[in-house]
């Protein structure tokens, strides 16, 4: 589990006190390490409360979380195997290596699809971006699973039209 930030540079801001939109990130890894799922959710802040309340949406209690070590992650021993290392002091390449890919490739995507975009439809673009890395092996089943989502989805509802 890690954080990232989201968006253009803005003025006078820099690291964690920046205004960019903040995104909590996901990932669950098979025997070998390698990314199986991923899931991502706009935060107001990477703060222990959002992170607890993220992990608690998204991940099994019981399970082994790895971390950086910042201070916002602690609390996670609380329901979850929590294992971390301070990233800049750690000379181990490895640590969170796929979940850091995942991160550049969303930001890629992103930049390199929309070309930037606004804060307030930046979930929606993270949403689309995990279904499609979650569905990655299973590329035939994937027009059929997306038109099921719009078609029963609850995100949107049109507007009944006036008489």
């Amino acid at each position: 589990m890690d954080d990232a930030y989201f968006g253009a540079p803005r003025p006078k801001t820099d690291g964690r006190g920046t205004t960019k939109a903040k995104v909590a990130i996901a990932l669950s890894t098979d025997d070998k390490g390698h990314p199986l799922y991923a899931r991502m959710k706009m935060i107001e802040a990477v703060s222990t409360k959002e992170i607890k309340k993220t992990a608690e949406e998204y991940i099994k209690k019981g399970s082994t979380i790895s971390s950086d070590g910042h201070s916002s992650y602690r609390k996670l021993k609380e329901n979850y195997i929590h294992k971390y290392q301070n990233f800049y002091e750690s000379n181990n390449d490895e640590f969170l290596k796929w979940l850091h890919v995942i991160i550049g490739n969303a930001k890629t995507y992103i930049m390199g699809t929309y070309h930037g975009l606004d804060d307030k439809f930046l979930q929606t673009y993270l949403d689309e971006f995990c279904y499609r890395f979650n569905r990655r092996f299973k590329p035939k089943q994937l027009f059929g699973r997306l038109l099921n989502a719009c078609a029963f989805g609850t995100h949107y509802v049109v507007p009944e039209p006036s008489a």
